[in-house]
């Protein structure tokens, strides 16, 4: 066993370890991560127009000026799918389509069905700290999540902050029996455990090297 590294947050710090065959664990709280819910699936919308989806534009660093929804940061336009005029593109619904790490293969980057749905699927999100220290791809690998007895197993799908850990999508939060809203839910202790086996292919997907 070894010592990957440690993120801190407000919360708690993050020892994060890998075993000799390569598995990767650690325990954190559980933020809600609603990327990729784009309405493909007949589900509801992370992101709309008129800020009326499961997330908080704010949160996805848009705002809405003069009627139009604009990106507030920068770092927005590496999160949603943009318009010819480099601020989110609006789709059918009022929808502004999130897009993930993860991208199923053989559609264009600028469709909303090319990601992977927050409220379908089960999935993890990891810090860029994993991506660098392990030698199997991570991006559509495996992983599963245990708290309070239950687990998921889940895709590796999305990508944060390198200061954050312990993120999941709003399928997983729902099978662990989590609060899975994106605006009020997760859980800020680190009483979840994640395990993630880089190199090894999540049923369903594919690896995809960083």
């Amino acid at each position: 066993m070894a010592t990957l590294g440690i993120i801190t947050n407000d919360a708690y710090s993050c020892e994060i370890f890998e075993d000799d065959d390569g598995r990767v664990y650690f325990k954190a709280g559980a933020a809600i991560d609603a990327d990729g819910a784009n309405g493909q699936n007949q589900k509801p919308a992370a992101y709309k127009s008129d800020d009326s989806g499961t997330e908080y534009l704010a949160n996805g660093g848009m705002k809405i000026v003069a009627g139009k929804v604009v990106c507030a940061h920068e770092w927005a336009r590496s999160i949603v799918v943009l318009d010819s005029n480099n601020e989110p593109k609006i789709f059918p619904g009022g929808i502004i389509a999130s897009t993930t790490w993860y991208r199923i293969p053989g559609l264009a980057s600028d469709v909303p069905e090319a990601y992977v749905d927050s409220e379908c699927v089960p999935y993890v999100v990891v810090p860029s700290l994993i991506v660098q220290k392990t030698k199997g791809v991570v991006r559509g690998c495996k992983a599963r999540v245990t708290w309070n007895g239950n687990s998921v197993d889940c895709v590796v799908a999305d990508l944060g902050p390198k200061s954050k850990i312990g993120e999941i999508s709003i399928e997983a939060a729902r099978q662990l029996g989590i609060p899975e809203s994106p605006k009020n839910g997760g859980i800020k202790a680190a009483e979840v455990f994640y395990e993630i086996w880089p190199g090894i292919v999540a049923p369903g997907f594919v690896l995809q090297p960083a």
